[in-house]
């Protein structure tokens, strides 16, 4: 790869050949007004993530640590009254615009699949604008990957028609079919219940183990990091405190924050910590 990708000209075999996309220090900034004037307040201060392909990057932290928006900030998606002060993206030690990534080497599944989708069209319309044969191939073969293939009704269904697990799913589907090596998932199980989070678990480590998808899983839910990630990076207060192979987390985490997490997680769970570490 070149060494720089300017937005809006990232080479699609390029990017379907990536290894690894790298966020260097980012930083998220929102402001406040005071009698002295408006003050900007950091939100993400200085995060580093890699994301490597055929393996998973779990990022954790308590509500309101900067999880969702160091990704957002990946992506170049921020929320208004937010803005990044600082960083890069590389794609293969190659600096990109996110932007020009969004879609084509990074795609994202979000929480609450139930408000992503437009009620007004159907699951087949928002899987594809292009009604010619190669596309409707696209997505029958993005949906048997997700497990939707075996109803034909399901492009002709609106949203409120489905359930949130098979909504979940079709938001995979729609992310398959970019084709994009790397794929954030931001708490891709809330809102589902206990059976349909199971099911969506193992199709992401499916996925990642059948395509060599890098995977990068925003949760709190530390059960959903000890079933699924190789890798665990654990945020406080905007900062990335601590990163570590999963079982080393797990069994020796080094940060305050770290073992609060685990602590909080046992007592929720009744989980003793020796079974945890097991």
């Amino acid at each position: 790869m070149s060494a720089k990708v300017l937005q809006g000209k990232v080479l699609q075999a390029e990017v379907l050949q990536a290894k690894i996309l790298r966020a260097e220090g980012l930083s998220v900034e929102t402001w406040r007004t005071t009698w002295r004037g408006r003050e900007p307040v950091p939100l993400v201060r200085g995060v580093d993530l890699d994301i490597r392909t055929g393996e998973v990057l779990a990022l954790v932290g308590a509500s309101g640590s900067g999880k969702s928006l160091a990704c957002a900030a990946l992506l170049d998606v921020l929320p208004p009254g937010t803005r990044r002060t600082g960083g890069r993206i590389l794609l293969d030690g190659a600096q990109a615009e996110p932007a020009a990534l969004r879609g084509r080497a990074v795609a994202s599944v979000l929480q609450a699949p139930r408000t992503a989708f437009n009620p007004l069209r159907t699951i087949g319309g928002h899987a594809t604008e292009d009604p010619g044969k190669p596309g409707r191939i696209a997505m029958a073969e993005a949906f048997a990957a997700v497990g939707l293939g075996d109803d034909p009704r399901v492009p002709d269904l609106y949203p409120f028609q489905m359930s949130g697990g098979m909504l979940q799913r079709a938001m995979i589907a729609l992310a398959l079919m970019s084709r994009a090596p790397f794929l954030v998932a931001d708490e891709p199980t809330t809102d589902l219940d206990l059976v349909a989070q199971a099911r969506i678990l193992d199709l992401l480590a499916g996925l990642v183990r059948a395509r060599g998808l890098g995977l990068l899983i925003v949760t709190h839910d530390l059960g959903v990091v000890a079933r699924l990630a190789d890798r665990v990076a654990v945020m406080e207060a905007g900062r990335i405190v601590e990163t570590a192979p999963a079982a080393s987390l797990f069994a020796t985490p080094r940060e305050p924050a770290t073992r609060a997490l685990l602590a909080a997680h046992r007592a929720l769970h009744a989980v003793p910590a020796a079974e945890a570490v097991a």
